[in-house]
């Protein structure tokens, strides 16, 4: 997909990387909406935003993405905005896994009532447009963390949620693409965790330390990789410090799962 004229919807996109996809995009010429909880921070990002790439570029609503109807009047009004959506980024996540349930609504919930709003808008078999629906997951939404769990698995269910949408056979008739996300962990204040967040706080500082971090502006050319390329659907692209990798895991009748299969891109 080509970026210049086009328009999109960014959940989380009041800092990380929500915030520099949308700089990103307005760059390049793509109008977007910032869906997120933090109002202050929100607007102030679109101000800025704004200031350096015109007027318009890009449109706050505040939002939590874990109430379904508020974010469907959110999605509404960015439709009025911006006339129609080309992009949908289910972006916004959090860590805690002392609260489990609400943390599974922000990365989980969030994601699935953001992609069937997009498809049920985007649909050219129901008068869309088509476009692509990228929803951040996590490199620990394909390998298994013991220090924070359910994170994990609502990461996991990302995946599989989006690789499902992506597997519709339908989806030719339908003008849309899907991608998964799965940054390593990123270089943001998202990372600056109190022992609470997580279950196992000393053992996932130590094994944050033995990462290199990834800084922000990767995250966001795996993004960009997953829009621009119209033969890519169903990818999960791995970022890491070093490179990409496309993550592919298809069932096979009477197989079983295989092996993943690996795809080495280098940045």
């Amino acid at each position: 997909m080509q970026l210049k004229g086009k328009t999109a919807l960014v959940t989380g996109g009041a800092s990380g990387v929500g915030l520099a996809v949308i700089e990103t995009l307005a760059s390049k010429g793509t109008k977007a909406v910032s869906l997120d909880v933090s109002e202050e921070a929100g607007q102030t990002a679109a101000a800025v935003t704004n200031d350096k790439y015109g007027a318009g570029s890009v449109t706050f609503i505040k939002c939590d993405v874990t109430h379904v109807e508020q974010l469907e009047s959110c999605f509404k009004q960015a439709v009025s905005v911006l006339g129609h959506i080309d992009i949908v980024f289910n972006n916004a996540g959090v860590i805690l896994e002392n609260r489990w349930e609400y943390m599974i609504d922000v990365n989980f919930k969030g994601v699935v009532a953001g992609t069937q709003l997009a498809v049920e808008h985007m649909r050219r078999d129901k008068g869309g447009k088509g476009g692509v629906i990228i929803n951040t997951s996590s490199y620990v939404g394909l390998v298994p963390k013991f220090t924070h769990p359910v994170y994990v698995g609502s990461k996991f269910a990302v995946v599989g949620f989006t690789s499902s949408w992506a597997s519709n056979p339908y989806m030719k008739d339908m003008g849309l693409r899907f991608g998964t996300l799965c940054p390593t962990a990123v270089d943001t204040a998202f990372h600056q965790l109190k022992d609470e967040q997580v279950r196992y706080p000393r053992e996932f500082r130590e094994s944050v330390k033995m990462q290199t971090l990834l800084p922000v502006p990767r995250a966001v050319e795996g993004f960009l990789q997953l829009v621009e390329d119209d033969e890519s659907n169903g990818s999960n692209l791995m970022v890491m410090a070093q490179g990409n990798l496309y993550q592919q895991q298809v069932l096979q009748d009477g197989k079983g799962l295989p092996k993943p299969q690996f795809y080495f891109f280098p940045s």
